[in-house]
Parts: structure tokens; C-alpha cells; sequence
């Protein structure tokens, strides 16, 4: 329609690599990989109708041979384009025996109704050897560790993944990314860095993924502050239980710059396909010159 704002329909999702809910993260974790639940949650996309979706938490890995693509096979089961990034490769090895049986990547995608332009992955930094993991004193887990003497997975590398979509009468761009769960500063560090490749993609952008933190923690002030948070514009506030997104916890964004929240909601209907809920919006776009 002529005159009309054009919209755009945005959604973020931690699929779990279609592993399922349950806790704790299973050991030889490949094996619980469903080929059927991908297919699942891609229909959860497809019925969504979105413009674009990141995704975190998504998997390319071989086990005895097996491939297991799911960035192509979202892409082929949605029809929609794909962008993946991951920034380190580690092998599969059988608990049970030592034997190194495999391959995998863990990282972030964006599918999108158009292929994005000015696509782009970047590395996010991570705590140093002789950097605590949280300081002394504090209640939170591996305070007073070093990371160099923490579990692998405390420093993770993580990366960002982007790229701009254009849509009928306007252009927006979208950062996904998947940050640390250990690590206030570390996690700060992302955050900044996240801010700041967003400010470089001029406006409009989003900002989009699991940040594991509530969008009023401390160390999130760099997006906070500097992005309009798309619950916050439908009226549903900081604290408020209609963000939970992951059980009770409320980690899951959409963050933006130049573009007006008009919906912004979890989609409940996903169910158990992940154990995380998508967070679902649609935003006017300014139409462009």
C-alpha cells in the first residue's frame, strides 16, 4: 500500500542445537543432536514469517562421519538465506574412552528473507590467563579463579555475526550474538564490543541474541544505554516475568537503533523445541530516500 511504513519482523532464538531442554548440558552432547527437532524448530521459523532471525547456539559437526550441517539445513528447511560464524573447532571425543571421533563447530547464524549484504563475523574478546573469573569475595561462581585455572568453557570464543537486509523501501542491519556465561567483566568486554559494531553499522540496526544477563545488569550498560530495547518500547518493563525467555531468566534481546518496536514478545507456542523461547518483534522502518 502507498504511504503505508514498511515493517520489518525480526525474531532471536537460542536453539540449543536442537538437543532439547534438560540439565545438565548431556555429556558426548552430539548424540542428542535430533535431526527431527531441527526440522521442528525450522518449522517454528517458517511459521513465524520473519524477515530475519539469529540464532545462537547452532552446530556444524561431524561424529564417526555423520555430517550434521544445520546452518545449510535451516537455511534449505526454511528457505530462507543463511549467514553462520563460529570462531574456534574442537573435536568430539567419546567420554567413555578418549577416542576423538569427530569434529564440531558451536556458533551463531542468521537466516534471512533476502541474502544479507555487508555480511561480516568478528571474534569478541575473552578474559585473560591471569584474570579472575569474578573477583574474591563475590557470590558468584569461580570467584576468585583464575581463568586461566577455570574450566574451558568459561572463555568459549565468541563472535559476533551480521550484515544488512534490505526490504521494500528501506535497509536495516542486524548483529546476533551469543555471549559468555562466566565472567561479569568478560562478559562487559562483549558487550562493549558488541555496542560498538553496531554503532559502526550506522542506523537502523539491531541488536539481537542471548546475552546471558538481564538487560539492567550492570555490565550491559554499553547496549542499554546506547540501543532502545524493544520490550521496554511495547510497555512491558525491566524485571517484568514476560521476558523470561530461558525458564525465569530473561537473557534474550532485540535491541535497536533507528527503528520503532510497534510488537515485541516470547513466542510460548515454541514449547520444548529448545530450552530457550524466541523473542519475537516487528519494527517500522523509515522508509529510505
Amino acid at each position: 500500500m502507498i504511504g503505508r511504513t514498511p515493517t520489518i519482523r525480526v525474531a532471536t532464538w537460542n536453539i540449543r542445537a536442537a538437543i532439547g531442554p534438560g540439565e545438565p548440558f548431556p555429556p558426548a552432547w552430539w548424540r542428542h543432536v535430533s535431526r527431527d527437532r531441527l526440522a521442528r524448530i525450522a518449522g517454528i521459523i517458517a511459521e513465524l514469517d520473519l524477515d530475519l532471525i539469529a540464532l545462537q547456539e547452532v552446530t556444524l559437526f561431524t561424529a564417526n562421519g555423520d555430517l550434521h550441517d544445520q546452518p545449510a539445513d535451516l537455511a534449505r528447511l526454511t528457505g530462507m538465506d543463511v549467514r553462520y560464524a563460529a570462531v574456534h573447532a574442537f573435536a568430539l571425543v567419546e567420554p567413555e574412552n578418549g577416542r576423538a571421533i569427530g569434529a564440531a563447530t558451536w556458533g551463531n547464524a542468521i537466516l534471512s528473507r533476502r541474502p544479507l549484504e555487508d555480511g561480516f563475523a568478528r571474534g569478541l574478546p575473552v578474559g585473560a590467563d591471569d584474570a579472575l573469573v569474578e573477583p574474591v569475595g563475590s557470590s558468584l561462581p569461580l570467584a576468585g579463579i583464575t581463568f586461566a585455572d577455570a574450566p574451558y568453557g568459561t572463555r568459549e570464543p565468541r563472535c559476533a555475526v551480521g550484515g544488512r537486509l534490505s526490504v521494500p523501501r528501506a535497509r536495516a542491519a542486524l548483529v546476533g550474538a551469543h555471549l559468555t556465561y562466566a565472567g561479569t567483566e568478560q562478559r562487559r568486554a562483549q558487550v562493549d564490543a558488541m555496542a560498538a559494531i553496531a554503532k559502526g553499522m550506522g542506523s537502523p540496526v539491531i541488536v539481537a541474541g542471548d546475552f546471558n544477563a538481564a538487560i539492567e545488569a550492570t555490565e550491559m550498560q554499553g547496549l542499554a544505554g546506547a540501543f532502545d530495547d524493544a520490550f521496554e518500547a511495547v510497555g512491558i518493563p525491566t524485571g517484568d516475568a514476560r521476558r523470561a525467555s530461558c525458564g525465569t531468566d530473561r537473557i534474550d534481546h532485540l535491541l535497536t537503533r533507528g527503528l520503532r518496536a510497534v510488537s515485541c514478545g516470547i513466542h510460548r507456542a515454541a514449547g520444548d523445541a529448545s530450552d530457550h523461547l524466541p523473542v519475537v518483534a516487528t519494527f517500522e522502518v523509515t522508509p529510505a530516500a
